[in-house]
């Protein structure tokens, strides 16, 4: 197949994340499959207009604020150069519509998650309530098109948006669980919690930074917190650890590359993610083929990627005190927590990158076979 991409952002952009990582692992795979893809995304300072990497012929045309909007006639550029089998919207902030612009080719959507008020946690009012719209605009936009998506809780949501269950397959991210795995050679560092991923206001990480001072104060004088990532929020973040007088047990580490993310992740007594709203949780699957037991936000998204009471515990939404509990339990039942870190190890095993690239092909055949 010749497959065409829409995507804000590729693998080297500097606010990549978890979507560009999904894009890039699985179609990097279909590439060595025989298939070629290409990809039309936006430019970044110090950018290449053209670039290949891992497979995929990447076009930087477009630009960050109106993307969406130039997508369409870029799009065309590329189909009046080459043949394209298929087109898919990869849709991780605002969504590109192709459905509705070109009827020729056949056209399909993967949604890794839908922001919904939490999009109103990034961003000012007038530009929160714009993305919202569109957003709830992909039912009538993407109505009629397959979908994929990477979990059961945004493939209910899209469903409340307008979409045709039967038309929406789940196919979950995964994890490279031959590098991200436990090593004897590594041990656990008494009470430390870890936090992993972009720091944004929808990450919720002031609840972790409540939950530890509460904690501190009950006498729990070994905890400290380990923030792993960068984001927008960081100062914030920062300036809330220090009114909170965390500073000598918040320790911010910014960007980190990944061997020591896998050591990180090894280290740790506790993983605790505390996101608003995820499509999947990626970070959760991480921690748990590492061999760390994972304590999560009962949000959409995570309560997927964690099985509560079998690789984890997840506590009542943005609920503190149930945060506070579940991390005083695991850290006082030894057993629990090693059950989890067992069952984690095995529960992210179910998740390949190569099974996952594989079930997208079968996907992407069936899209253009049925046109």
């Amino acid at each position: 197949m010749k497959i065409l991409i829409i995507n804000w952002r590729d693998i080297e952009h500097p606010e990549g994340g978890g979507a560009e990582v999904h894009l890039h692992e699985i179609f990097s795979r279909l590439v060595r499959r025989g298939h070629q893809v290409t990809l039309l995304t936006t430019a970044f300072r110090g950018a290449e207009r053209e670039k290949e990497i891992g497979g995929l012929k990447i076009l930087r045309w477009g630009h960050t604020f109106t993307f969406n909007w130039e997508a369409p006639f870029l799009a065309r550029r590329i189909l009046a150069r080459q043949a394209v089998d298929c087109i898919v919207d990869d849709v991780n902030k605002i969504p590109f519509f192709s459905p509705r612009w070109f009827h020729s080719v056949p056209t399909c959507v993967f949604f890794h998650h839908l922001f919904g008020n939490t999009i109103f946690e990034l961003t000012v009012w007038p530009c929160a309530a714009y993305v919202l719209m569109l957003e709830r605009l992909s039912g009538w936009g993407y109505r009629n098109v397959p979908c994929c998506t990477v979990s059961k809780s945004t493939a209910d949501e899209l469903v409340g948006c307008g979409f045709d269950r039967s038309r929406i397959v789940v196919i979950e991210n995964s994890v490279d669980t031959d590098r991200y795995r436990p090593s004897s050679a590594v041990s656990k560092e008494s009470g430390m919690l870890l936090y992993a991923g972009r720091i944004k206001s929808y990450k919720n990480v002031e609840i972790a930074l409540d939950a530890l001072k509460s904690l501190l104060s009950k006498g729990r004088r070994d905890l400290r917190l380990v923030i792993s990532g960068t984001g927008d929020h960081e100062p914030a973040l920062k300036a809330y650890a220090g009114r909170l007088g965390l500073e000598n047990r918040v320790r911010f580490l910014g960007y980190t590359e990944e061997e020591r993310q896998i050591d990180l992740y090894r280290r740790a007594t506790i993983f605790v993610n505390t996101s608003l709203k995820e499509g999947w949780g990626i970070t959760n699957i991480e921690a748990g083929a590492c061999g760390t037991a994972v304590v999560a936000n009962n949000a959409p998204g995570l309560r997927d990627s964690v099985k509560d009471g079998e690789t984890g515990l997840l506590y009542s939404e943005n609920n503190q005190a149930h945060l506070e509990e579940c991390i005083e339990r695991l850290l006082d039942d030894e057993s629990l927590r090693k059950k989890f870190e067992l069952n984690g190890r095995k529960w992210a095993l179910h998740f390949s990158w190569d099974r996952s690239a594989e079930r997208v092909e079968e996907w992407l055949m069936g899209v253009v076979g049925k046109k």
